[in-house]
């Protein structure tokens, strides 16, 4: 017999994309747009706060979650949690779990790089991710970052229109190669030149999984409060 489970998602996202299907068709994307919010890289600078961000653009990185949260909730800290489309799906009851305590962000649908896309296929990346994420916890979202946070003019006046606050992490320069097994490398990443106010994002591999609780303690020792973004805005 089929699982339930899966039946149950694949119904909503069919019908969510045939929602979106008409919903893109109506939009102009030929519009200009004179102004445009440009993205935030960082909360205030006087507050001992920091924001933590998670990017789960793979189904199976959702296994390492269980332990990441764990170790969140003894620090009494929250985090920010951004899933492709694939991967919510593949974690409706997690995700579901997630929109209760913490906070979900949009990531866009598929991954795709919205600053080489053209404007329709923005637009139907970032409100389908929108319609998703919605429609899976009944909880909207209010942050958005561009997948691989690479993004245009289109891209913000996209998630601006939808009531998006853009967020990207405090150096995006910084590289660290996602397929490392080098916890080590992960703890360096994600602790180097903390300051208050920044933004840190990580994605929930096994060696994040297994220094997690070492970036909490620096963090703490520092006397930094981990928060979601949602607080880091004040939201």
């Amino acid at each position: 017999m089929p699982n339930k489970r899966i039946i149950i998602s694949n119904a909503i996202i069919c019908s969510i994309l045939c929602i979106l299907g008409f919903l893109v068709s109506t939009v102009n994307t030929n519009q200009t747009y004179l102004t445009v919010t440009a993205p935030f890289y960082n909360g205030e600078r006087n507050n001992q706060e920091l924001g933590l961000m998670f990017i789960i653009d793979d189904p199976s990185l959702a296994n390492n979650l269980p332990t990441i949260l764990e170790t969140l909730d003894k620090a009494e800290a929250t985090a920010t949690f951004f899933f492709t489309g694939t991967a919510a799906i593949n974690n409706l009851e997690l995700l579901q779990k997630l929109a209760i305590k913490h906070e979900l962000g949009n990531y866009g649908f598929s991954n795709t790089l919205l600053n080489i896309a053209d404007k329709s296929a923005i637009t139907e990346e970032i409100r389908l991710s929108d319609a998703l994420i919605n429609s899976l916890v009944h909880k909207q979202m209010k942050v958005f970052t561009p997948p691989q946070y690479a993004y245009n003019k289109h891209t913000l006046a996209m998630a601006d229109s939808l009531g998006y606050t853009t967020i990207l992490p405090t150096n995006r320069n910084a590289v660290i190669d996602w397929g490392t097994s080098d916890s080590n490398l992960v703890l360096s990443y994600a602790t180097h030149n903390i300051q208050n106010g920044d933004i840190v994002a990580l994605k929930p591999t096994v060696a994040t999984m297994q220094c997690f609780s070492q970036i909490v303690v620096d963090y703490t020792t520092r006397g930094l409060k981990i928060i979601s973004l949602e607080r880091l805005f004040h939201l």
